[in-house]
């Protein structure tokens, strides 16, 4: 379990060192929505997908996030 625990958290901070630069551009409500994601990923990578499995989920979560994300924050700036 510790061995899993490391590898899958030490594959998210590479993954969030290596997009740094494209975290730092986005506006608050981005940065919060991508930790959730980040969160919740390695919750799931840790309970029930080895270390492996999780630059896999990582990249299925940012594209659901890009386009549903987006989306949602869209409608939210039409509402206000």
């Amino acid at each position: 379990m510790a061995e899993k625990m490391i590898v899958v958290i030490s594959s998210y901070l590479l993954m969030t060192f290596y997009n740094l630069a494209t975290i730092k551009k986005m506006v608050l409500r981005d940065k919060i929505a991508y930790g959730v994601t980040v969160i919740v990923s390695i919750y799931l990578g840790i309970e029930y997908i080895g270390g492996f499995g999780m630059p896999i989920l990582h990249t299925l979560a940012a594209w659901l996030y890009k386009d549903w994300g987006h989306r949602i924050v869209e409608y939210l700036d039409v509402q206000s």
